[in-house]
């Protein structure tokens, strides 16, 4: 990778050079009414540039200014990101699933002139704060299909702005070119939104320049991604950086053709019709796809089960050779066997019969998960990063069929060190711009020049990076989002009947509580209405009190986000005593979310119970060791 050369140029100026050196080679394709259809480079830079003047002479939109973008991924999220750019204006995302309050104070903070709304339901929720938004002079639908119900003066179909902008540039093939020349490398391109780790989120600005050189050190990491042309499948929102380097910035510097699927319910069936050669996406995925499969054994018949357990003790025997004598890409004859006639027709079915490389990041991958995908034969890789690196990997697992437990080697152009406590350090050219008017928050993120993470980790034997845990007082669920357990304990006591909650959801697929109720006001409750009990326990035991308290679980979810959203939880058994030697609690009756997880840990499991990551553990513990079983 030539990282001075992408220091001097934007994401609208590769665009045009696409255009101008591969102009007929696929940039994108994207299933419209059941047939995927292709973009070239030409195109995708005609549609940029004609929306690019549609918004200059439709709403003045200029130098500096934010726009919105709500909405899964699909070529106009693609197309409304590079238009905005390429008149030197600021875009950023909105996560589909934000509730209305998130989307009005990411409205108010990004400060947007105009937004970007994907169809009818992302629609409903701008609409339902515009009023509380003066500054957004429109709101440009996508997906017009449910437009004829609205008549809103700032609502607008997003189609007849391009259609426009492109009669103006009637005659100007290389209206890009223009455009792109007067952007600067150093001017902000994006904002990436963290999902609000401490209360609100935090826009971390990437800057064109910096952010393509950031992204080059994952493809310099991973030299596999220069050799061919790789398809990938985008699926993640591409308000995430993941989700933005896959399907916006990488396809600008290597030859990686998003395909964009026709819904974000059917990208399942995507990734089977596509059949990627490359993945990039969260830990959650990853599970919940391995479970689906294992799942569909369960129920198939007994000879197919009988076939995989065969290819599994293959499978495993050469997975345990490939870890002990350090060769990934040696596979024996049986391994082969196994994977031609059992595994490939498995992970067909979730479309990874073709991938060459899979990175897995976002979230720690639990290690069970990680085996069993290469038990079966796909090579996947765990790696680290931040939003606040610009869109740059720290470290990454490189392979082939790389152990679990560590997060790999430090990625180019990368220096980490751990401090004292061994919370990770980070230096490197490229990092993002700062924080969205919060210089206060950028200038606490650094630590003499060096980038504190809030994670703490340590060197394997092989110089490897290890994750130990998060100095941070947050956690990340299995699909790759920050929550801050504080904000959501406190929704939870907000309840007369609710004393104390703690949170957990580290690298799980949804959030969990334990609850302790408040025993005055619930014995209160509870007398009012005839319920006998005998004392506390037999108290928070009794179905009309486990009712209730859901009850105020599920109105306390109605103010969170969807990834907030406490999905189970157990009542304790006892009150919380802080003078008891060891309790979960300090005298100020602050929760220890550690000591409580380690007091109540089969509590914490049995909210789990039946999940993914438990078949997937069953299928692989005590049977990967380290040992070959020759």
């Amino acid at each position: 990778m030539n990282f001075e050369a992408l220091r001097a140029s934007t994401l609208p100026g590769l665009l045009a050079e696409r255009a101008r050196t591969r102009p007929e080679r696929v940039a994108f394709r994207a299933k419209e009414l059941g047939i995927w259809r292709e973009t070239t480079w030409r195109e995708l830079a005609a549609r940029v540039a004609a929306l690019a003047c549609g918004l200059a002479r439709e709403y003045r939109i200029a130098a500096g200014e934010t726009v919105a973008i709500i909405g899964n991924p699909c070529p106009e999220w693609t197309i409304a990101d590079l238009a905005t750019q390429a008149l030197a204006a600021i875009t950023y995302g909105i996560y589909p699933t934000s509730a209305p309050g998130e989307v009005r104070h990411l409205l108010q903070h990004g400060g947007a002139s105009l937004i970007v709304a994907e169809d009818q339901e992302h629609l409903d929720k701008t609409l339902e704060v515009l009023d509380q938004c003066p500054n957004v002079r429109a709101v440009l639908v996508v997906d017009t299909r449910a437009l004829f119900m609205y008549r809103h003066p700032r609502v607008r179909p997003l189609a007849e702005v391009e259609r426009r902008g492109g009669e103006a540039l009637a005659g100007e093939p290389d209206a890009l070119d223009r455009f792109a020349r007067a952007l600067s490398p150093d001017a902000p391109a994006t904002i990436i939104y963290t999902s609000g780790t401490t209360g609100h989120p935090k826009g971390a600005v990437y800057r064109h320049g910096p952010h393509l050189a950031a992204c080059a050190n994952i493809i310099e990491h991973y030299p596999i991604l220069t050799r061919r042309e790789h398809r990938a499948v985008a699926m993640l929102p591409l308000c995430h950086a993941m989700g933005r380097n896959l399907a916006i910035t990488m396809p600008l510097i290597a030859d990686i053709v998003p395909h964009y699927p026709e819904s974000v319910d059917t990208f399942a069936d995507a990734l089977y019709e596509i059949q990627p050669t490359f993945v990039f996406t969260v830990p959650r995925y990853l599970q919940k796809f391995a479970a689906h499969l294992l799942v569909g054994l369960d129920q198939s018949s007994w000879i197919k089960r009988t076939a995989y357990r065969a290819a599994m003790t293959v499978g495993r025997r050469a997975l345990d050779r490939r870890w002990t004598r350090g060769n990934g890409r040696a596979v024996s004859l049986p391994a082969a066997l196994a994977r031609a006639l059992v595994f490939r027709w498995l992970i067909e079915k979730v479309g990874f019969a073709r991938v060459e490389l899979v990175i897995s990041s976002g979230a720690p991958l639990p290690a069970a998960v990680a085996a069993l995908w290469q038990a079966w034969g796909v090579n996947l890789c765990e790696a680290y990063g931040q939003t606040e690196t610009g869109g740059a990997l720290v470290s990454g697992q490189r392979g082939p069929y790389p152990p679990p437990g560590d997060v790999g080697d430090v990625a180019p152009n990368m220096a980490v060190t751990l401090d004292g406590d061994g919370e990770i350090l980070v230096t490197a050219p490229e990092f993002f711009g700062g924080y969205w008017r919060d210089p206060d928050a950028t200038q606490a993120l650094y630590r003499e020049g060096k980038l504190a993470t809030g994670d703490v980790g340590e060197w394997t034997g092989g110089r490897a990076l290890k994750l130990v845990d998060r100095k941070k007082d947050i956690l990340i669920t299995a699909g790759g989002k920050n929550v801050s357990p504080s904000h959501v304990e406190n929704r939870l006591r907000a309840s007369p009947y609710i004393s104390e909650a703690a949170v957990f959801g580290e690298g799980r697929k949804y959030l969990v509580a334990l609850v302790e109720a408040d025993a005055e006001t619930i014995a209160e409750w509870a007398r009012e209405r005839g319920v006998v009990h005998t004392g506390y326990a037999s108290l928070v035991a009794h179905p009309d009190v486990v009712g209730l308290i859901e009850t105020e679980v599920r109105r306390a979810n109605d103010e969170l986000t969807r990834v907030e959203q406490v999905k189970a939880f157990r009542l304790l058994p006892r009150e919380l005593d802080p003078e008891l030697e060891g309790e979960p609690v300090t005298p100020t009756r602050k929760v220890k979310r550690r000591v409580m997880a380690e007091r109540y840990g089969p509590l914490v499991e049995s909210m789990y119970a039946g999940d993914e990551e438990r078949r997937i553990a069953a299928e692989m513990t005590n049977r990967l060791s380290l040992q070959t079983e020759d």
